[in-house]
């Protein structure tokens, strides 16, 4: 990631023809366990909060190049809601992601060299998404099977027409809590400084998923062990437009530590 030669300084762009973004409310301390010093786990209600993002994505290429000569690929993510604290105490929401797959090996060598997608390391796997009528079938299988995940769930309709997750008290809140964040961040030790990659996107609108059966090795196996994860928000999303922006440097001497990291 410190390498700068192996840095692209301009946007990435892609479109997500389907997201599925399945939501779960974690013990604080054992997300703290999993970030670096100065990433610290977002807290809303006692709570932290992973979602695993399932993004069917269309055309990834450089902004300035047109669709068709873009990637397309499935991607699986782990990423958790964090925030970074300044040292007066304001508060910066984003993303820290845990871990992440796709199914195309030629898109994770470039992903993993180049810092614009290096904010985190990707593995490969086989992701499969299946849909038929209003219920949706996700399966992934990962080399290390820590990764590994089957999802059986049934499309709602609208989230606006339907009460808020558990721990919400609107829908707004839900939003404004596990959808609405715009900054992946990433620590490079080495150079003392937090990489924020900021994102931009189309207009979205949200459908509530039920979830009718799961098994996630993730949540299940490692690093969560079972009955410490509970899932509570499940929201899909269909074409919608991303850009990520080159990144930029935070040092680190500007932010609080975790304590204890």
């Amino acid at each position: 990631m410190s390498n700068s030669t192996h840095r692209l300084p301009i946007a990435m762009k892609t479109t997500f023809q389907d997201i599925l973004l399945l939501t779960y409310a974690v013990p604080p301390p054992l997300l703290a366990d999993l970030l670096p010093a100065y990433i610290h786990p977002y807290i809303h209600n006692g709570r932290s909060y992973i979602s695993i993002v399932i993004g069917n994505m269309r055309g990834m290429r450089p902004g300035v190049l047109p669709e068709f000569l873009g990637t397309s690929y499935y991607q699986i993510v782990y990423r958790a809601v964090v925030c970074l604290r300044d040292l007066d105490g304001r508060e910066r929401r984003g993303v820290f992601f845990l871990r992440s797959d796709s199914n195309d090996p030629v898109m994770n060598y470039f992903g993993n060299r180049l810092t614009e997608f290096r904010f985190h390391f990707f593995h490969t796997g086989a992701i499969s998404l299946f849909q038929r009528h209003q219920e949706l079938l996700v399966s992934v299988e990962t080399a290390d099977k820590q990764g590994d995940l089957v999802a059986y769930l049934r499309n709602q309709g609208s989230a606006e027409h339907l009460p808020p997750a558990e721990d919400f008290a609107t829908i707004e809140e839900e939003k404004n809590t596990l959808v609405q964040l715009f900054h992946a961040y990433a620590y490079d030790p080495e150079h003392a400084i937090v990489y924020d990659l900021e994102i931009e996107r189309g207009e979205w609108s949200l459908q509530r998923l039920e979830m009718l059966d799961v098994f996630s090795a993730f949540f299940k196996e490692y690093p969560f062990p079972a009955a410490t994860a509970r899932p509570i928000s499940h929201i899909y999303i269909q074409e919608c437009s991303y850009i990520w922006k080159p990144m930029i440097a935070i040092p680190v001497s500007t932010l609080q530590k975790m304590k204890g990291g």
